[in-house]
């Protein structure tokens, strides 16, 4: 009986051991696999800073290509109105007619560029900021 309930003894022990281990390879493999999400999720994340960082420069280079061309028609608009009071002054009611037609066009497309402007500077980051 000794013999017997040795053997049964030596069984669990086995048992035991043969659980312990799959549970250790179990636990490892976990690991493995944590780690690679880990891997893949930072290499997500990485593109994703990337892609939001190309998107802020091109923003950033387009308002400052907008407030260029606003700068520039505003100066054109100016001279132009210059011009046009030169040319009620000189007697040159046409050419002050054309002028004035030329800066109201230049108001106009001013007007829609401060707007363009404002919308890019209170725009949520995810909303589209040029049409």
């Amino acid at each position: 009986m000794n013999n017997v309930h040795g053997g049964e003894e030596m069984l669990r022990t086995l048992t035991t051991l043969i659980r312990g281990q799959a549970a250790a390879q179990e636990e490892g493999l976990r690991d493995r696999h944590a780690i690679l999400l880990i891997d893949q999720k930072i290499r997500e994340a990485e593109a994703q800073m990337k892609a939001a960082k190309a998107t802020l420069a091109a923003m950033i280079q387009r308002e400052r290509a907008e407030r260029r061309q606003l700068d520039q028609v505003e100066a054109r608009a100016c001279d132009l109105l210059g011009r046009a009071r030169e040319a009620l002054h000189g007697g040159r009611d046409d050419l002050a007619a054309e002028a004035a037609e030329a800066v109201a066009q230049l108001e106009n497309e001013a007007r829609v560029r401060r707007e363009a402007l404002g919308r890019a500077e209170t725009s949520d980051a995810g909303e589209k900021l040029w049409p």
